[in-house]
């Protein structure tokens, strides 16, 4: 890896635990720190300051999502983008369609915007993990309003083809929650509709450290449900009651003042990716899963595995000992200096392109001893 790339981050060696948090790079620290410090000197007036620093990141933002400026903007959450467009599809009529197994964050914005009038949810049951064009198309008719998936699930680490889903959507948007893919292996707007992701796992930008990125069809169809002050045309004209019509970017979808010191952060988070190189990183990802992959395989452990091939997985390994308890052998392990999670009593395993692969080793060594002492 770029040596560059690799200077940015601090993490002990045994953290796998990317899944769930990536320590932040060194260059969203202090992005979002020198804004803080700027603010505190109170040497300049708030717009100054404010303006200027959002509309350079939400640019930014914009080129690491692989879109023009204007269709890209920061959120606190990926559920908070998620909730955006739920809610912007009230009174549309019709359904949504989403995988049943889909974290939480992808199934309560439908499921509360059904409660006030949106589409109907149609969660479909995909028994063997593979969320492909094939599974969902039985759900998908002229009534789908947006399809919603994840580029890579969280329990079992399955990448979706987004191209062959949007193919099978047919008319209707399609989202992507991109926050296990990104910063991990190539991910963006690409032929979805929409692609939202917080930045506290891959991509490394921290908390409340968000992005979304739109299509074109996405702003004309969703309604401005959610809307705030600062996403619509002369803010700051205050003279004028509102509403004020909404901005024809994708900053209609800021519910009140910008996330500031979150989208400073994430825009220095994905120039970071620009360092290392994104192939580069998703190769050294699929490589230590990979080493992960084939070493619990060896001692006879089951796998989550719905992949068939690396462009179908990324860089989430779950799986259980015979024998073991989950939650014992995660404490165990975590004795032993490695660092990872316990879900559904399963456990799960998430190396980054920065992980040393003598650990990915260490950690088949600690894990041998879990199995002899079992």
């Amino acid at each position: 890896m770029n040596s560059d790339y690799l200077a940015e981050f601090e993490e002990h060696d045994g953290y796998l635990n990317f899944a769930s948090i990536g320590p932040p790079a060194r260059s969203a620290r202090a992005a979002a720190a020198n804004l803080l410090a700027q603010a505190a000197a109170g040497s300049r007036p708030t717009p100054k300051l404010v303006g200027p620093a959002y509309e350079r990141a939400r640019a930014a933002i914009a080129a690491g999502l692989g879109v023009r400026d204007g269709l890209a903007t920061s959120v606190p959450s990926t559920s908070a983008g998620m909730m955006q467009i739920a809610f912007g599809l009230v009174g549309a009529g019709g359904n949504v369609v989403v995988p049943s197994h889909e974290f939480p964050a992808n199934r309560y914005p439908w499921l509360r915007a059904e409660a006030v009038g949106g589409p109907t949810v149609r969660a479909v049951e995909i028994p063997d993990g593979r969320v492909t064009a094939e599974a969902l198309a039985p759900a998908i008719d002229d009534e789908t309003r947006l399809v919603a998936v994840s580029l890579v699930d969280y329990m079992t680490g399955f990448r979706v083809d987004v191209d062959q889903i949007v193919e099978a959507a047919g008319d209707a948007l399609v989202m992507v929650d991109g926050i296990q893919g990104l910063g991990a292996v190539e991910a963006g707007l690409g032929s979805a509709d929409v692609f939202v992701a917080g930045g506290q796992k891959w991509l490394r930008a921290g908390f409340s450290a968000g992005v979304m990125a739109v299509s074109e069809r996405t702003i004309d169809r969703l309604a401005p449900t959610l809307t705030g002050w600062w996403g619509v045309e002369e803010n700051f004209a205050f003279e004028v009651q509102p509403p004020h019509p909404p901005l024809a970017t994708a900053d209609r979808y800021l519910e009140g003042s910008p996330n500031l010191p979150g989208a400073m952060a994430a825009a220095a988070a994905l120039k970071v990716i620009d360092l290392g190189g994104v192939r580069e990183i998703e190769s050294a990802v699929l490589a230590r899963s990979g080493a992960v992959l084939d070493g619990v395989r060896s001692l006879g452990a089951d796998v989550i595995a719905p992949w068939r091939s690396d462009r179908e997985r990324a860089g989430i390994v779950t799986f259980r000992l015979p024998g073991r308890d989950a939650v014992a052998t995660v404490e165990a392990l975590g004795a032993s200096g490695f660092l990872v999670s316990e879900r559904n009593r399963w456990i799960r395993v998430a190396p980054h392109a920065t992980t040393p692969i003598q650990v990915i080793e260490a950690f088949g060594d600690a894990l041998r001893g879990q199995v002899r002492n079992a």
